[in-house]
Formats: structure tokens, C-alpha cells, sequence
């Protein structure tokens, strides 16, 4: 019974499709204005490059007739997300992998977000293996977060401070760079696993509260907040750098910018590095727009197309693709490199972000915020 129902309604959406594009055409031949939409993205910074959406564009003027516009918002903090779809602000978000049933959430349960329908985006088909219908992203057998760009919560230096690349996340407590790094200010969490993995605790152990807990650890992340130079928020911008010796970033590789990150090089700590997956949810909000939902499944399958996972993404921000060519092809382009070498090690060290229990979550927060009440009132650092 679910194989015909599953058929019944494939076969429904298929002859809605042709029913738009003839319609879109039938629009083109009579000199019919285009009929405009908008779709609202609320996403991190570079996750929908003009080029890209400018193809786009023009793809679905021509399939749809449709004249289709982005109303794009950038993201800050991982509560953005679960703020906008209540709200109904946005019909397409990009969180992390861990957000989207993290017990705050619950996204894939509250109805906040629709199924998506793979028979739309058949560039999932070419996702790496390990990213491919993975729990997180499933509910009731449906998928309803896509991948489409991964990376790491990394070690960036400063080569005209720093001679020698870090080979620990020991380095941040190096007295010599008291006051010369930065952290990131919402992801606190983030910052208690780096002082684990700094303490020497085994990777599992890092996403569990009781495993880590003690004076040690609070000493650690103490000295992360009081004496980070400042914090950056959402993706982390050049000017966030100026000055710096030390700093976590989304990236694995710093891209050119116009010299914007000159000198600045990604290290691959000993103890390993932590791992994030940025995917594409579909809002409650297109459950009564069958169109804008089709297009806002195209325009998730067209960010899985080699050419802008590799060229308009990741070359651009300096992350990783998350199809299997696009992968390849990326880490391939700087082969006997030292950027090259990175990329490797970083994908063979990396430790993926586990969705945390209730307890570990609060446990993790309140140690942030604690240390944070440490921090000299003339450094406030909120973010730059």
C-alpha cells in the first residue's frame, strides 16, 4: 500500500511539473509578463554566490515562467534558524548537522519542515557515502536536511607571528599569545571541545560532560574567554583577523580574497579537529506553495552540481564540497602542496559533531557562560 501511494504520488507531481512548464511556455509564446516569487533564504554568508543564483534565475524564467527573486538573510547564530521557521520568515535554512534534532529543535518532528523529495534533487545521488541518507538528516524514512557544504571548526596562524605551524590545540594557552587570538562567541560548545582535546581526552569523550568535568577543564575554557583578543560570529570575515596571531575558523584552506588573508595558514592538530555539515531544510512555509517548493528543491539540487560545490563554494570560502567529484576534484587541484596536504589531513582527522544529550548541552552552556564572567569588562569583545 505505501509503494502505490509512494507511485500515485510521484506520478501526481510529475504531471504537475509538465503542467507548470507548459504553462511557463504558454506565458513565453503569448509575451506574458513573468510571474514573480520570492524565495527566502536565511543561510551563512557565501552559501548562495550571485553568479549561482543568477543561472538560476534564468533557468526557472525559462522552465517556469517564472520570475523568480532571492531575499537572502545571513546567519549569526544557530538559533536564527528555529527563530525564523517559527516565525514563518524563510522558506529555506542552512544549519548544521547537528541542529536539526538537537532536543531545543526538533525540526524534523515539530512541523516546522517539510520532507524533501529526492526524486527533485537528483544530484544526492552523488553525495559521499558518508554523508548519504545519514540519521541526522532522516525522519520516518524521509530526508529532510541535504549536505551541501562540510568543514571543520579549525587552527588557523598568523606566519608572521607565528613561525612554526602549531602541531596541538595546546598553542592557544601559550603565554606568548595571551591576548592575540580569537574564538568563536555563539558556538560555545565548540570552544569546551577544543580545551577537552587540549587536555588529552579521548574524541568520543569531548561531547559528554561527565567524561571531561573538573577544575582542569574550567580552567581552560576560563582562559579561552577572558583572554581572547575578541569573538568573531557567523562565517569569519578578514577584518576579524587584523592584528592576531591564533584563531578558530570555519575553513580548511584560506582562499585568495585579494590578499585579504595573506599570511594566514590552517594547522592540523594532533588530537584532531572537529567537524561540522552544513544542510538545506525546506520551510513549513511551502507546504501550501507546491510551485516555490519545486523550486526551492531545484535550487538545493543546482548548489549539488560539481561546478558550484567546487568553484563557487568551496574554492570561494575555502570549505569542503560535499559530492563525491566535486571532493576529488577539490582536494586533487592542490596536489604536493602544503594547502593540499591540509585538505587531506584534515578529512582523515576530522571528528564530526555529535548531537548532544539534554544535560551535556546546559552542562556545556553554563560552563561558557560562567567563564565569560571572567572576562575584564574593557574587553567585552562582542564580536567583530
Amino acid at each position: 500500500m505505501d509503494g502505490m501511494k509512494r507511485w500515485v504520488t510521484t506520478v501526481g507531481a510529475v504531471m504537475l511539473l509538465v503542467m507548470w512548464a507548459q504553462s511557463g511556455a504558454v506565458a513565453r509564446d503569448r509575451g506574458e509578463a513573468p510571474k514573480p516569487m520570492t524565495l527566502r533564504l536565511l543561510i551563512w554568508d557565501g552559501y548562495a554566490p550571485q553568479k549561482v543564483r543568477d543561472s538560476f534565475i534564468k533557468r526557472v524564467r525559462k522552465t517556469y515562467g517564472v520570475d523568480l527573486a532571492f531575499a537572502i538573510t545571513y546567519a549569526s547564530n544557530p538559533d536564527d534558524f528555529f527563530d525564523a521557521l517559527r516565525n514563518d520568515k524563510v522558506d529555506l535554512i542552512s544549519p548544521a548537522h547537528n541542529l536539526p534534532k538537537d532536543f531545543r529543535y526538533n525540526l524534523t518532528t515539530n512541523g516546522l519542515t517539510l520532507p524533501i523529495r529526492l526524486e527533485n534533487i537528483p544530484n544526492y545521488a552523488h553525495l559521499v557515502p558518508e554523508l548519504f541518507r545519514q540519521p541526522w538528516a532522516m525522519e520516518g524514512g524521509d530526508v529532510y536536511a541535504v549536505p551541501v557544504v562540510q568543514g571543520p571548526y579549525a587552527l588557523a596562524y598568523n606566519t608572521a607571528l607565528v613561525r612554526e605551524e602549531p602541531t596541538s590545540w595546546r598553542v592557544f594557552w601559550d603565554p606568548a599569545w595571551q591576548g592575540k587570538f580569537m574564538v568563536h562567541k555563539d558556538y560555545y560548545e565548540l570552544n569546551v571541545y577544543i580545551s577537552a582535546l587540549a587536555l588529552g581526552y579521548r574524541r568520543p569523550d569531548i561531547f559528554r560532560f561527565d567524561a571531561i568535568k573538573g577544575g582542569a577543564l574550567e580552567k581552560r575554557v576560563g582562559y579561552l574567554a577572558a583572554e581572547s583578543a575578541t569573538f568573531w560570529q557567523g562565517f569569519d570575515k578578514p577584518e576579524n583577523y587584523q592584528g592576531l596571531a591564533l584563531s578558530t575558523t570555519w575553513r580548511c584552506i584560506f582562499p585568495s580574497a585579494d590578499g585579504a588573508f595573506e599570511g594566514w595558514r590552517i594547522a592540523v592538530p594532533e588530537e584532531g579537529t572537529t567537524w561540522w555539515v552544513d544542510a538545506m531544510l525546506i520551510s513549513h512555509t511551502l507546504k501550501e506553495k507546491p510551485l516555490l517548493r519545486r523550486i526551492a528543491e531545484e535550487w538545493i539540487n543546482h548548489l549539488l552540481t560539481d561546478e558550484v560545490q567546487t568553484r563557487s563554494i568551496a574554492m570561494e570560502l575555502g570549505t569542503y564540497p560535499v559530492t563525491r567529484k566535486g571532493l576529488s576534484e577539490y582536494v586533487a587541484s592542490l596536489p604536493d602542496t602544503a594547502s593540499g596536504d591540509t585538505l587531506r589531513l584534515l578529512l582523515k582527522n576530522r571528528i564530526p559533531w555529535q548531537i548532544l544529550e539534554t544535560r551535556d548541552r546546559n552542562a556545556f552552556k553554563f560552563l561558557w557562560s560562567e567563564a565569560m564572567k571572567t572576562r575584564p569588562s574593557e574587553r567585552a569583545g562582542e564580536g567583530r
